[in-house]
Formats: structure tokens, sequence, C-alpha cells
């Protein structure tokens, strides 16, 4: 009889993430995920029937969803799984913040450091999805767009509006207006995120992260005297 150790499909899940985030979804092969999750190829098959649930399985727990269940786990299929993200992305996925500060007419620094602030936050939590998404969606056709549309796309686009609301931003033309988004959005994404998984990266807390985005964020915005 097969047994199944508690927690073990959590250990695969995070296997799994690491695994695709690192070589894609087409380099990726089961005694890959076995490997980094310690146990053998065989053991995998108790959990899951193939790489697509894996790639499911990785998606489920980067969004908080694999607990402490030992049973195997079921996926839909790659054909059904990019709408079904999508709809997920653009539901929990928000930036309320941001959204409020676009209802209004105009934008203050206090506007600027809530944002930038919820910016960090947002790729700092959910960096491990969004490094998945990076990776595997430019191989799997399910989910190429998916992330570009529903998450960086959208939010880049209000980020770029905010900006444009700001005293110093009406002073930009289209281009520099552009370029100065772009340049404080990136900024925080790395420090925030891509930080984490640099070679050499600067020996800082998040604290001290989140505080010099957001400094260089409100200085790159001050008003033309």
């Amino acid at each position: 009889m097969r047994t199944r150790k508690p927690g073990r499909l959590r250990d695969i899940a995070t296997a799994a993430l690491s695994v695709f985030t690192r070589q894609g979804f087409r380099l990726t092969q089961m005694v890959d995920v076995a490997r980094e999750a310690g146990i053998s190829a065989g053991a995998l098959y108790n959990y899951v029937d193939g790489k697509e649930a894996l790639l499911e399985l990785a998606l489920a727990h980067s969004f908080g969803e694999i607990g402490e269940q030992d049973e195997p786990f079921r996926g839909s299929g790659l054909a059904s799984v990019g709408a079904a993200l999508a709809a997920k992305l653009s539901e929990s996925l928000r930036w309320p913040i941001l959204e409020n500060a676009l209802r209004r007419s105009a934008t203050a620094h206090t506007d600027m450091t809530a944002v930038v602030d919820e910016l960090f936050t947002f790729v700092t939590q959910h960096r491990y999805l969004i490094w998945l998404l990076d990776r595997c969606g430019a191989e799997i056709a399910e989910l190429g767009g998916v992330y570009q549309t529903a998450v960086r796309g959208r939010l880049f686009a209000d980020f770029t509006r905010f900006v444009g609301m700001t005293p110093a931003g009406r002073e930009l033309d289209d281009a520099e207006l552009a370029a100065r988004a772009r340049a404080i959005f990136e900024m925080v994404v790395w420090m925030g995120m891509h930080r984490h998984r640099d070679r050499q990266p600067p020996a800082i807390s998040d604290e001290t992260a989140r505080q010099a985005v957001i400094a260089i964020a409100l200085s790159a915005m001050q008003a033309r005297n």
C-alpha cells in the first residue's frame, strides 16, 4: 500500500516552484523536482500524475493554497489553467492605494510615499508567483501574456497615470513621463523583488530597501522651480 507523508505535498510544491522558476517548463523533468524535494521519482507520482499537474501545483503554492494536506493534487490541465489564472490574478492581486489615488484629480508627496510603499510590498510578497510566470509564460501558450496583461501591464499603466497626476508629472511631456515612471517602477521592482536572487545583493534589510526607494521616488518627482 502506498503511503503519503503529511506535509510532503507542500514540500513538492516548494520544489516545483523552485525548479520551474530556475529551468522553465520545457527543461524541467519530474526527476528534477523529485531530487529537489528529496524523494524518489516514483514517490513523486504518489502526489501528482505528471509535469503539467506539477506546474499547477507550483502555481497554487505561489498563491498560498497548499497547506499540510497529503492527498494527491489533481490538476485541471493547462488548456483551462490560463483563463482560471487570469481571473484569479485580477481578483486577488490588487493595489487599492494606487487605485484610490487615481480617482482623485491630483496627487501629493504623501500619495507618492504611500503608492511606492504599496508597490514595494506587492512585488516583495508576490515575487515567487511573478518569477514563475515570467519564466514559464514565454514557453506555455496557456500562460503566455497572463502576467503581462493581468498584472504587470495593468499595474505599470496605472502607475504611469499616477505619476502623470503629480505636480512634477504634469510638467513632463509624454516621453519624459514614460521614462520617469518606468525608472521608478523598475527601481522598486528590483529592490523589492529581484535583489533577493541577485548573486551579489546589497547587504540591506527589506525596510532599508523600502525607505530607499521611497526617498528616491520622492526626489525624482520634485516639481521644477
